[in-house]
């Protein structure tokens, strides 16, 4: 029987390709959208041996990787694995995507025998056909990567890999060992990013010679450009009315603004100008369909032997919502930093900037103090919406350090008081001074009063002792000891059970994890007295919050370190400042924080009315004061 010649990805999908019902919103023969014609053709070009595609939701990606592992198998039976980030996720990828679409395409019974059988070459880990291999692995077992060798490697969502696998090393250097020897070695790798620094697609898209992206002509000027989101500083990007009163009502004015001419392009425009857009390098070299390429004068060139490819969810013509939904989305997340992240990740396909930066500015941080006390600050230092205070206790040899958080709705919060104490703590002196500290009282401008309501006092070096009796002699629930663990990936507190030998409740923070949120936060910007989710206000008062103290608070940066036996782990660090007490006073505030919340079900909610101080014998502190020493 004569054999037809290859054709493109794209040809080929369009006229084999089905959507299984269940594992898509539509189900039928595919079409490739127009911004995917080049997408799917590059991952199918064996000439392109290495591929990095940073993608957002909502571009078909995992259609795609099955029409091209499909692709190749038929007309090039190329031996092929895919990875994906689990065993797991590995066996849920080949029942919904593979097994689902296959059974709907007639051309893979002509390739795949056991297409419907239950057989030892048809099962969820490995398909063989007719002059091919295909297996479906996790990407988080060692085995795994080991006594395979392929000729093509798909890496589904490597952000959502292991940085490392045990001693072994790094997984994508792993996964690649396993194309030695392949005539045509092709490489395929896709996800969503996560955080910058510590993402694996930001160092495979370093890699490539080009990245490429999408270039789409304004129907009103002419002008190619790239979407991008924009902020509200730029002149071009993603535009509404702000001054709508709702959420949907300003999504419903959503619309790109050109670069070129500066006028509104809408979403019903997005079709044409894609069927007119083109795939450009950052040298200028171009394509339209992923086959052949360009320079910037238009003459041929050879094709790049590894491409980088960007593309996120604002060119999907097939979107329920449109534009209008995307802007939407990010009107609900705005402000909440965790939502913003996933907004960033998911619908962007850019990686979160937030937990992870060169150098956090002091001096911007300084500049955005605000009042919201009335006449002397230190006689109503407590915000009206503050719901509860904390407080974190830094000990040095020569000192202690006492910082004051008050807590809103939706962990908003400000700095109230900071309270240096000079001498030993093993003094009774200094002891004593610190215990009429802790029981101090602050006010609203409403003339209401809070106590703090929890202390973490840090208890590591040698003076361990010391804060333990701190904690017997003024509540062992109220006044809590805590030794921080300087290990990417510990929960925020560990508070114990049972109270230790000592009869405390030494409670282990994870430091990383604080830091990381604390700096998440820190970009966040005050919006004029109005509630802001997640955002740290600072008072305008050089006394307790001045140059000093925002250097302490952006002291440190997350940096990765190899340990002599190869393995990379990540490592916060004081870098930009020789000391860090504002920092881990905010870190141990919150940890004291995250432990009402978690333990003694606090809920952070707006207050409503003003609250009357708590009675002798009600309260935590006052439960804290009957336990003290039990």
């Amino acid at each position: 029987m004569k054999r037809s010649p290859p054709v493109s990805g794209t040809e080929w999908a369009n006229e084999h390709y089905r959507l299984a019902s269940g594992s898509s919103q539509e189900e039928g023969a595919w079409v490739t959208l127009p911004f995917q014609v080049a997408i799917l053709n590059m991952i199918c070009n064996r000439s392109i041996r290495r591929l990095s595609f940073q993608k957002s939701a909502r571009i078909g990606w995992t259609k795609m990787l099955v029409a091209a592992v499909s692709c190749l198998l038929h007309q090039y039976k190329t031996n092929t694995v895919i990875y994906q980030p689990t065993d797991d996720d590995a066996k849920n990828f080949t029942i919904d995507e593979i097994d689902g679409a296959w059974e709907e395409m007639p051309i893979i019974r002509k390739i795949f025998n056991y297409l419907f059988a239950r057989d030892q070459n048809n099962t969820t880990k490995k398909k063989v056909g007719i002059g091919w291999i295909l297996d479906i692995l996790g990407a988080g077992t060692p085995k795994n990567m080991r006594r395979i060798t392929k000729a093509a490697l798909f890496g589904d969502e490597v952000d959502g890999w292991d940085w490392e696998l045990g001693k072994e090393g790094d997984p994508i250097s792993l996964a690649r060992t396993r194309l030695q020897g392949a005539a045509f070695p092709m490489e395929r790798w896709g996800t969503t990013p996560t955080n910058a620094g510590e993402s694996h697609i930001e160092k495979l898209m370093a890699e490539m010679d080009l990245t490429f992206r999408f270039y789409l002509p304004c129907p009103n000027c002419g002008h190619e450009q790239v979407l991008e989101w924009g902020t509200p500083e730029t002149k071009y990007g993603f535009k509404w009315d702000d001054s709508q009163p709702s959420i949907e009502l300003k999504a419903k004015t959503a619309h790109y603004c050109c670069v070129g001419c500066e006028q509104p392009i809408y979403y019903r425009s997005l079709l044409s100008m894609e069927r007119r857009g083109r795939w450009m390098a950052e040298d200028f070299t171009w394509t339209k369909d992923g086959l052949h390429f360009f320079d910037i004068d238009n003459n041929p060139v050879l094709t790049p032997t590894s491409v980088g490819i960007h593309c996120w969810a604002a060119y999907n013509p097939k979107m329920t919502d449109g534009w209008i939904g995307l802007v939407r989305d990010f009107l609900q997340k705005r402000n909440d930093p965790a939502k913003l992240k996933t907004f960033t990740n998911l619908m962007l396909g850019e990686l979160w900037e937030g937990e992870y930066r060169d150098k956090l500015e002091w001096e911007v941080l300084k500049g955005r103090r605000e009042i919201w006390w009335v006449g002397e600050r230190k006689t109503n230092p407590v915000p009206e919406r503050a719901v509860v205070l904390t407080g974190g206790i830094d000990t040095q040899d020569d000192r202690i350090e006492m910082f004051i958080w008050a807590w809103g709705a939706q962990e908003e919060c400000w700095l109230v008081d900071h309270i240096v104490l000079l001498g030993d703590l093993s003094s009774e002196v200094l002891k004593d001074a610190a215990g009429q500290q802790l029981h101090n009282q602050y006010k609203k401008p409403s003339g209401e009063s809070m106590d703090v309501r929890l202390w973490c006092w840090d208890a590591m070096g040698h003076k361990t002792d010391d804060v333990y009796e701190m904690s017997r002699r003024h509540g062992v629930m109220w006044v809590i000891p805590i030794q921080g663990e300087n290990q990417y990936g510990k929960p925020i507190q560990n508070f114990p059970r049972k109270k230790n030998s000592k009869k405390v409740y030494l409670t282990r923070l994870g430091t990383d994890g604080l830091k990381a949120r604390l700096y998440g936060r820190l970009g966040i910007t005050p919006k004029n007295g109005e509630p802001t989710p997640g955002c740290v206000h600072f008072p305008v008062d050089d006394e307790i919050a001045g140059d000093e103290f925002f250097k302490q608070l952006c002291s440190a940066t997350k940096k990765q370190e190899i340990q002599k036996s190869g393995r990379r782990v990540w490592r916060w660090v004081k870098q930009y400042h020789p000391f860090d007490e504002a920092l881990d006073g905010w870190n141990y505030a919150h940890a004291a924080l995250n432990i009402l919340v978690q333990k003694f079900g606090l809920k952070l909610d707006e207050p409503k009315v003003k609250q009357k101080s708590e009675s002798k014998t009600g309260g935590l502190k006052a439960l804290a004061e009957r336990l003290s020493g039990g």
